[in-house]
This record gives C-alpha cells, structure tokens and sequence, in this order.
C-alpha cells in the first residue's frame, strides 16, 4: 500500500531545487513530502512520522541549521535521520556546524543523482528494518498478552515478574496481586514442591522443559487442576533470561475423560451382548468381502470395517510386507478406516515377528503384563490383543491384529473366525497385489511428471533428457525445470531428493512447484533456495535434496546461481573450452536450519553452451565421482558438427554412460546461447525494474544485430523505454502487470510495437506528459492506437544504412495520433 511506504521530508525554499530532488529520489520506494520553509518543516513533523529529511542551509528566517536544532529538541523527531544539502563553502566551520547540529551527512550541491539516492536508500533500509523490529516486538508482547492458556514470566527463584489475561482469569486475581509472588505460593500444599528436582535440572541446563501436573489455589481458594509446562529463555552466553511456564485448566478435560471412558465401557459391554447373535452372519459377511472383486486398499478397509464391528473390538489393522524395509498399514477404527504407508515399525514389532515366526494365533491379554509386545500399529491405549497369520501355501505375507481398549479374553471362536478372515484375506491379497504392481510404476511416474515442452526464449535454444534408474522400475527424486521470466530472462532449475520411491518422487514434485512459485514472485536464486530449505524442514526434518538454481539473461549472457550441494553446471565456451561453476557451492537442502546460500555469476557468451545434470550422469558403482566428471567433460568437448543441445544430449548420455546405463536416475539439460537474437523478437514484460532492465539490454543487442548505429541505439532505447512506461503508468496505474513488446524489421526501418491490457488512464503526477513529444523527436513516426482492450504504441526508425541506399523517411509526425487521455 502507498501509505505504508516511508516518508522522506524534502525541505528547501527554492521550488526548482525540490523538483530536482523529486526527479532524483522519484525510483525509491517511498513517499516525497515537501516544504518551502523551516517553519512548515516543523509542522510536517508534529503530524508525520519520516525517515529520513533532506534540509537545506541556506534559507530565510529560519535557516537549516536553525530547523535541525529545533528537530533535534524534540523527542518525537530526534532520531530522524538529516542530511544537509547546501551550496554553501566547503569550510571546516560550516561542515562542522552541521554535524553539531544532529545532521547524519552532508551533500554538496551540485550533487550526483546516483550517490545522492545510494544514501537515501540506506537510510530507508535502516528505517524498515527498525519498523520491522517494533513490529515483531508487539507482535510478540500482544502473543503473550492474548495466549489462549494461562502464561507467566518467572526469575530463577520462581518469583513472578509477568502475567498474561488468562492466568489472571484462571486464578480469579488481577495482575497486580499475583506480580512479585512465587508460584509455589499459589500451589496446592501437597503439590508444592514435588517438581524440585526437574526445575533445578532445568535451571542448570540439564534438560529443556518438563511438564507435570499440579493444583493451583485461585482466589476463592478452591483447587484449579492445571498441566504446568516449563522452560527457560537463555541469553547468547548460556546465562538464564527468563523461567517460562504455561498453565492449562484441565478440570474440564478430566471430566470429559472420565464421562469418555465410561461411554466406552457401555458400549463394550454392549457388543458383548450382541456378539453370539451375530456370529452366524459375520461369518458369511467376512467371507463376502474377501472374494469381492476389489482393488486392495478397498478390499482391505472393508474387510477390517467389519472385522471390527463382527469382534466387537476397538481397532483393527493389517501388516503387509513391501520390499526389504517397508510395509503397508491399514487400520480400522469402528467404520472409519485409513490406508497409510509406513516404514521401520509394525512389521518389525515383537508382535508381528512372533505371529510369522510361530505362524499362529497370538493372544495378548493384557499389553501391560507383556511390554516386550505393546509395540504394535494399533497403538500404546489398547489393552488386549488378538493376531493371526496371513499365509498363502505356507508362506506368510503379513498379520492380521485385533485389539480392545479394555481388558478382553478372546474366545476360541474370536480366534477361529479371525483366522477365517486372514486366510480368505491372504488369497485375495494376493490375486490383487499382482495387478497393482504393474500399475505401481506407472503411477509414481506420474507424480513425477516432468515439463512436457521447454520454453521459447529469444536467443537460447534448449533440451533436456530423463532416464529412470533401475530400468525405470523406481523412480527417484530428480526433477528439472525451465522458467521463462519477465524481460525475457530464464530461470534453470535442476535438482535431486534424496531416496527413492514414491515418497522421493512425491518430494521431488512439491519442491518443484515451491520452487517454480518462487522464481515466478521475484526471487533471486539464493533468496528461492533459502526459502525452499524452509519449505523442505516444514515437510519432513529428515529429507535432504540438492538443488542449482540459475537464472540467465540472454541478451548479455549473465548468469545468477546459487548451488545447494548439487553437481556444478558446466559452461562450454565458443572457444571449446569447459569451465565449472562451483563457485557458490553449498550444503544441501534440509541440512541445516540456516545455511546461509550465496550467488555466483558467470558469462554465457553467444555460441556458448551450459550443461546441468544430477549425479547419475556422473556417478558409477566401484568408481570414483571424478571420473565420471572426466567422461562428461570428454563427451563434451568432442569435436561435432551439429552443435545443437539436442545433439550435445545425445553426446553426452553416451559418452557419460556408455551402454551399460545408470542405476540412477539420470536427469540432463543443455542450454545453448545463439549467435544471434533473430531478425524478429517477442517479449511480455512486467513494470518491475529487473524485467525493464533486461529488455533494455535486449532492445541494444538486437539493434546492435540489426545494423543500427551508436545513436541510433541510444534514440530507439530511449523513446521505447519512454513508451513502456506510458504502457505501466496510463494503462495499469504504476502497477506490475504484463504488457507485450514486438521489434521487427520491415524494408530497412526497424519497428517496435508496444501493447498494453489495459485501460488509459490519465497521468497523476503534474511532471509528467512529455512522453510522446519525446518519442516523437527521437523516432520518424510514432502511431497510437487505444482500444478497449488496451493500447498499442508503434515507433518506426529507418537505419542510417538504409537512408544512404535511399529508403525514404517517413515524416516525423504523419502518423502519429494523440488518443484521449495520452501523453502529450
């Protein structure tokens, strides 16, 4: 929003000098307010808060050095930062009476626009970063103040020195009572104290929190039960800051609990009644569902669905062995069930292992009389125990477990009807898990889809390569991406998550889509890799991923990286040189919570090509990384005559890996800068300096190409820069949004055609309005045509060459039409 940008107070009694400064700081993100005097100075600050204030010298009645002691007086304005700029004498005296006065800096008229806006610019960094420092200290004070649970601030003797609302609504008592007493004080006699050795434990470091339950006496003196949970503010050096702890009434919860359990046992003691009725009919249902012709998580979810209500049990769960260290889990809970997949537990339990090594039933009666058995998929609140092999011709595929949340004796007939279900159960697991493997391929193929066409990017041409490792029956986490940017940039991506599987190639598609939301909002590519590292830990606090992020800039060659712990890209010089940007290299994703990523850049010259590939390309069994780095390097400096990047793929995949292939994924992008930009350019641009740079840039290098002269570069950039920013200001209001350039040639002219989406709008700022006259002067003819879908701005300029060969020179003005509410 406009108002939230920072103020800057510009003060200076000669109206053309604020005007100057106005032109100067005009680029900055923030808001010029002027005044003529250092009376009206004074009285912009009483009402405006600024970050920074300009102040002239030399002025009548109330000199600058005169408003700077009066601002200086003030405690509201005293920290305002002020430069002084004057055209007075350079003299020790003067300079000297400007820094007594409270002046920051001191810039002599007449100054540089570039060095006057370079400081003006750090002083609105510092002021942001302090706005952003109160911000987060009341965020944090009004997070106290209105946390839903009781909290309070103690010293190292328990004494309390803070109080936030609900703790004072807790114990009935206003903030002022409970300040300055200790928290044993308003504990319960008998739980006073009983937390003494996990407090001194804490307070020396010994352990981070500790939570415990106590009752609290509130002002009427009755007991609040509460949960206290405790830990410690430390300072940079280790020493103790601040005792923390949250209080939480659970008087509400306990009840709750209890009218819970007995709900449960109502229920319990209900199915048991039920049982012997329905046990003909279970029989016939369980064995319905096991031959249903359904795929295996339905058939699974409906077999334990009334496997749970026919046992009248709390949960159910099936454990079926996938590969050497997975396994799938599906639990049942009443008539709700879900399907997950997990790895390391369940199928490894004391429970599963004595199941499939005793190839049994297994009762447990009592979970807590067995603990080396209570580690198992249902859960640590169930109590008993029932489970049976799945066995097909004596081979066991996995378990089938039962449990309740009381004590329970299965009977023999529990235990022959739940064998029933688990052999009706194998069969169907069986027949069903074949037709799922074919398809299990094809489907993690699919959750790592790759771009299916690159994009079109004047003066780059572009391919890629994907091998799945392992014969492409296990997808990995290698992912690629190419990111057309505005100003006709190019972002590169290239990547690797660790692991293999569904849950790497699921990974692998949530950093890309992260990853590409990032470049397309501005990011740099260390800013996009800091933000993805935080994005990889909010997932999962054990995956890592390597990543290189590159963004290229055709037009002059320019390349941003920034590497987190991938393969550096190669870049091949049009001299047939091979060079390695490693220069950026950091630690992978995921591996630290702050890794501080840096950039690099490099120059892609034209006829140059850039290599990016992950570690499959490179990587062989029983060989040394660096070899594999030779390899690629020999492909790609061997000599060819198609010098295309889909040739150089072709090259390089046979040259790096041979005819034995890899057992990784192998991912694998060239990108080559052409010689030349092409006799016709198309760009969508956005109002956003980066975007406007680079077409600038863009605009030379194809003027350049297309024969035209040092002036008449500098003319045509000139009045089609000025033409972009009519585009920015009358059809979208200063705003960001795209807009679309053309240059062509046609019979020795060069033509360059601007069109907005907008809707004209007049100029807000009384400076401006001298755009198309500029455009006119610098170029033979200027045509504007407005429409309702937005505006289109065509400059025509024949080339000096083409004027000495005697192509005529269309008159300056012929066609040049002044649409309503255009620059004039």
């Amino acid at each position: 929003m406009p108002d939230e940008l920072p103020a800057v107070l510009l003060v200076d009694d000669r109206p053309e000098n604020l005007l100057a400064l106005e032109a100067v700081l005009a680029p900055l993100p923030c808001r010029l307010e002027t005044a003529t005097s250092g009376q009206e100075a004074l009285r912009r600050l009483l009402h405006g808060e600024f970050a920074l204030i300009l102040l002239d010298v030399q002025m009548p009645e109330l000199d600058g050095f005169e408003t700077a002691e009066y601002i200086k007086r003030r405690e509201k304005t005293r920290a305002v930062p002020i430069i002084f700029v004057t055209a007075i004498s350079k003299e020790r005296h003067h300079v000297f009476r400007g820094y007594e006065t409270g002046a920051v800096d001191y810039v002599f008229k007449p100054y540089d626009p570039e060095l006057l806006r370079a400081k003006v610019s750090v002083f609105l960094d510092l002021y942001e970063s302090s706005r952003q420092v109160r911000r987060s200290e009341e965020l944090l004070r009004a997070t106290f103040d209105f946390a839903p649970i009781g909290m309070a601030r103690l010293d190292g003797q328990g004494t309390i020195q803070q109080v936030n609302r609900a703790l004072c609504e807790i114990l009935g008592m206003r903030e002022g009572v409970l300040l300055g007493r200790t928290l044993e004080s308003l504990t319960h006699a008998d739980d006073a104290g009983k937390d003494r050795d996990k407090r001194r434990e804490l307070l020396k470091g010994r352990r981070d929190r500790y939570q415990t339950e106590a009752r609290l006496v509130d002002a009427a003196g009755g007991d609040v039960e509460a949960e206290l949970s405790f830990s410690v503010a430390r300072d940079e050096d280790g020493g103790l800051r601040a005792l923390l702890v949250q209080v939480q009434d659970v008087r509400e919860r306990h009840a709750a609990e209890l009218a819970r359990a007995d709900l449960i046992r109502e229920q319990v003691a209900r199915a048991e009644a039920e049982t012997v009725a329905r046990r003909q009919d279970a029989i016939r249902r369980i064995t319905d569902a096991a031959l249903a012709p359904l795929a295996l998580e339905d058939l699974l979810r409906e077999l334990l669905a009334r496997i749970t209500d026919v046992l009248g049990v709390d949960g159910a769960a099936v454990m079926l062995g996938e590969g050497e260290h997975g396994q799938v889990v599906v639990q049942a809970a009443g008539e709700a069930a879900t399907y997950v997949e997990q790895h390391g537990s369940g199928i490894d339990s004391q429970l599963t292992a004595r199941i499939l090594r005793e190839r049994r039933p297994v009762v447990v009666a009592d979970t807590s009389q067995e603990p080396d058995l209570a580690d198992h998929a249902l859960g640590q609140a169930v109590r008993s125990l029932l489970g049976v092999p799945l066995l097909v011709d004596g081979r066991p595929l996995g378990a089938l477990q039962v449990g309740t949340l009381f004590a329970r004796s299965f009977t023999e007939d529990d235990v022959d009807l739940l064998q029933l279900a688990a052999d009706r159960a194998a069969l169907a697991i069986e027949r069903v898990r074949f037709f799922e493997r074919q398809h299990s391929i094809a489907e993690e193929l699919q959750r790592s889809l790759l771009p299916e066409s690159l994009p079109v990017v004047p003066g780059l041409s572009m391919a890629a390569r994907y091998f799945a490792g392992g014969a492409g029956t296990r997808v990995g986490g290698d992912w690629y991406d190419t990111i057309a940017l505005p100003g006709g940039r190019l972002a590169l991506v290239i990547g690797d998550v660790a692991g293999r599987g569904v849950d790497a190639a699921a990974m692998m598609g949530q950093l890309r889509s992260a990853l590409r939301a990032y470049a397309l909002d501005g990011a740099s590519p260390a800013s996009a890799l800091e933000r993805l590292n935080r994005f990889l830990l909010s997932l999962a606090w054990d995956s890592m991923a390597t990543s290189l992020v590159l963004v290229l800039e055709p037009a002059t060659g320019r390349i941003t990286y920034a590497n987190a712990g991938h393969p550096p890209a190669l870049v091949l010089g049009a001299d047939g040189e091979a060079r390695s940007l490693k220069e950026s290299l950091s630690v992978p994703l995921g591996a630290l919570d702050v890794p501080g990523y840096t950039e690099a850049t490099a120059t892609l010259e034209p006829g140059a090509s850039l290599v990016l590939y992950t570690d499959g390309l490179v990587e062989q069994r029983d060989q040394l990384i660096d070899e594999g780095i030779h390899r690629l390097e020999t492909a790609l400096l061997e000599p060819t005559e198609d010098g295309s990047p889909d040739a150089a793929c072709e090259r390089i995949i046979r040259g790096a890996l041979g005819e034995e292939g890899s057992n990784d994924d192998v991912t694998l992008v060239v990108v080559k800068a052409e010689l030349s930009l092409g006799e016709t350019l198309q760009l969508e641009l956005v109002g956003e300096p980066a975007a406007l740079t680079s077409f600038r840039q863009a605009l030379r290098r194809w003027l350049s190409e297309v024969g035209a002269g040092d002036q008449e570069i500098h003319d045509i950039t000139m009045a089609t820069n000025e033409a972009c920013q009519n585009a920015i200001e009358h059809a979208y209001g200063l705003s960001p949004e795209p807009f679309d350039v053309e240059l062509s040639r046609d019979d020795g002219s060069v033509v360059i055609a601007v069109r907005d989406r907008g809707g004209w709008r007049e100029s807000v700022s009384e400076d401006r309005g001298r755009g198309l006259p500029l455009m006119r002067a610098l170029m033979d003819a200027v045509d504007v045509e407005q429409r309702p879908t937005g505006s289109t701005v065509v400059l025509r300029r024949a080339l000096g060459a083409a004027q000495q060969n005697g192509a005529p020179k269309p008159p300056s003005s012929s066609r040049a039409r002044k649409p309503r509410g255009s620059r004039s």
